[in-house]
């Protein structure tokens, strides 16, 4: 797998898409497959359209639920800049919706990414939540 983070649909009906999440830095990995309503995805789109806007900007998105108590899994994004020349990251943390051995598999890991990036992940977020088929990349450096 390329440096970045996949969104891609498994299933969906009228109220909910299932999305399988996979995010790989070179270094770490993770996965979860997440429940988000119907238009959760055209939302995020907006929210993330434009980022970075400055130095400061900072966004976060999340998919799904954490904790064992919850049907699938969870993912964290917090967008934001390391320094004043506007060097762009995502931080994600990924929790796998189900227990291997008693134990909840979890991630965290850091993707540095060019905002031109960011607008084609926007665009095919847009896509996805108008077809509810198909797959998003942010591509990480």
């Amino acid at each position: 797998m390329n440096k970045g983070l996949q969104l891609s649909v498994k299933w969906h009906d009228n109220d909910l898409l299932e999305l399988g999440i996979t995010a790989w830095n070179g270094a770490f990995g993770g996965a979860a497959d997440v429940y988000l309503p119907i238009g959760g995805l055209k939302e995020t789109a907006e929210k993330l359209e434009g980022f970075p806007r400055n130095p400061s900007d900072k966004r976060e998105v999340v998919f799904g639920q954490f904790g064992p108590e919850w049907d699938g899994g969870g993912v964290r994004m917090r967008f934001y800049c390391a320094d004043g020349a506007g060097h762009a990251y995502v931080e994600s943390k990924i929790e796998s919706g189900g227990q291997v051995a008693g134990v909840t598999q979890s991630v965290a890991l850091s993707l540095r990414i060019e905002p031109a990036a960011l607008d084609s992940f926007v665009e095919d977020l847009r896509r996805i939540d108008t077809e509810k088929t198909g797959i998003a990349r942010l591509r990480a450096l």
